[in-house]
């Protein structure tokens, strides 16, 4: 392979993974706003349970409640890839999926081990703040900006709660907030953070996407 040659299969591998970061920032969206509106479901599960029924979510209920909005949420992502897949013509697993299902692996499945590991609703809240960020994060390489960004958000809020939240949610003379306020926390972060950046995404437009390279040879 001349120098010329491989030149241009770089502009060429250049120009693909800008265009799966366009598709992918223009499929996430949608994911975002279900898991948005889902998780401030969560939070009206938690203040129903709270203060009408006057029966807190326990640990285990507020595990279960929130791994069916994460199921909820992947079952319509997957929807959406799919849709998108067909739509272009390419395979469902295509080699993008599988280098983006490889990137978010180690994050996320270690923060699937400790959330059954750890019992305490504000740790697995901080717990799944902050391994989602390390996730988002770990596709920089073919992701679009405005999704490392949520993946940066993520990360430091994730941080930020680690030395915060004593100072700024446990109550006075309590062990630690109350399933109702963590559950807050969540709606906030998994709920306000993913419907400000499907409104961000849509407000952008496909046509403001970055532009890229022409593959062209010397």
């Amino acid at each position: 392979m001349t120098e010329s040659d491989y030149a241009s299969q770089q502009l060429r591998v250049i120009r693909s993974l800008m265009e799966r970061a366009t598709i992918y920032r223009s499929l996430s969206a949608p994911t975002a706003l279900v898991g948005g509106l889902l998780s401030f479901g969560g939070f009206a599960t938690a203040y129903y349970a709270d203060q009408y029924l006057q029966q807190p979510l326990s640990p285990r209920e507020f595990l279960i409640v929130w791994l069916v909005i994460l199921a909820l949420t992947c079952f319509a992502n997957t929807i959406f890839l799919w849709r998108g897949s067909e739509h272009r013509g390419d395979p469902f697993f295509s080699s993008g999926m599988k280098s983006a299902l490889l990137s978010v692996a180690p994050a996320f499945v270690s923060a699937a081990i400790l959330s059954f590991v750890i019992h305490r609703p504000i740790h697995l809240a901080m717990l799944w703040i902050a391994f989602y960020g390390i996730g988002l994060l770990a596709t920089q390489h073919f992701a679009p900006r405005s999704l490392i960004v949520l993946g940066v958000t993520f990360f430091l809020t994730g941080c930020g709660l680690l030395v915060s939240w004593k100072h700024l949610f446990m109550p006075p003379g309590h062990g630690e907030p109350s399933a109702l306020v963590v559950s807050g926390i969540m709606a906030a972060t998994f709920g306000g953070y993913h419907l400000v950046y499907a409104a961000a995404v849509w407000a952008m437009g496909e046509d403001r996407t970055e532009s890229a390279p022409p593959a062209t040879g010397s």
